[in-house]
């Protein structure tokens, strides 16, 4: 009523002249527009679940392509669920087998499984054919032209401590320091030319002289100094190896996998 309408605006709280105003400009409640976002956002979900379940439509029910020719799905052969029962198959007549065509198990789709199968042998694949190129670059040509040689094998896969990044592939590990390897080939990896690491190394050398008809043995201790650059991952920029002169990679910061 207008009465409670005056009262509303002289005495409501802030929620209810808010209300009341709403209603006087748009002729509709604040629950009434609720309920209309309400059936916006139900229709606007049923609309995104069709469209869904339009991609996910099971390859039983055949889609039509463009040529006109529908897909047709496939099943397991029964030998993969055969119970080995022989008094099950003395029963088994052609109309039961009709049957059990209608029940038998169809192969899902990758789609369907949310993995696919083949990927891991796919992967295998990969890694197999990037070691056969690393040894083939080692080989001289005519190494190269006689038959293909065995996988190869490596130590271990080398990984970024950090991002799990893939760093190595072929690698050789160390005869005494069991987390170090070394490597000639490797991936997701930059060197930093600009900085340059010192590594002092004693060698002991023998002089030999002649003294009064005896031959005495000195030894100098000399420092040969070895030069490595560091070795960073792409990913994350964290310091995984060094490279030597001769270009092979020590590493010595990373995760090793089973190869």
């Amino acid at each position: 009523s207008s009465e409670d309408e005056v009262d509303v605006l002289l005495h409501g709280t802030p929620d209810q002249k808010r209300k009341l105003l709403r209603e006087c400009l748009t002729g509709e409640s604040e629950s009434s527009s609720d309920d209309e976002f309400q059936k916006e956002m139900e229709a606007e979900l049923n609309t995104t679940m069709k469209t869904m379940e339009g991609k996910w439509k099971s390859p039983e029910m055949g889609t039509s392509s463009g040529t006109g020719s529908a897909s047709t799905s496939k099943y397991y052969d029964d030998i993969y669920f055969d119970s080995d029962s022989e008094d099950e198959d003395k029963i088994d007549t052609q109309d039961v087998r009709k049957n059990r065509k209608h029940q038998q198990r169809r192969i899902l789709s990758n789609d369907e499984l949310l993995y696919d199968p083949e990927e891991d042998s796919r992967d295998q694949e990969w890694v197999d054919s990037q070691r056969r190129g690393y040894r083939n670059q080692r080989r001289a040509p005519q190494q190269r032209q006689a038959k293909p040689a065995a996988v190869p094998n490596s130590d271990a896969v080398l990984n970024c401590p950090a991002c799990m990044t893939t760093l190595c592939l072929d690698c050789q590990r160390h005869e005494s320091y069991k987390t170090q390897y070394r490597a000639m080939f490797v991936m997701n990896c930059v060197v930093n030319k600009e900085e340059i690491l010192k590594y002092r190394k004693k060698v002991k050398r023998s002089k030999k002289r002649k003294h009064s008809k005896e031959i005495c043995s000195i030894e100098s201790n000399q420092e040969e100094e070895e030069i490595y650059h560091p070795v960073l991952c792409t990913e994350c920029s964290t310091e995984v190896a060094v490279m030597d002169k001769d270009e092979v990679f020590h590493f010595f910061n990373v995760l090793a996998s089973h190869s």
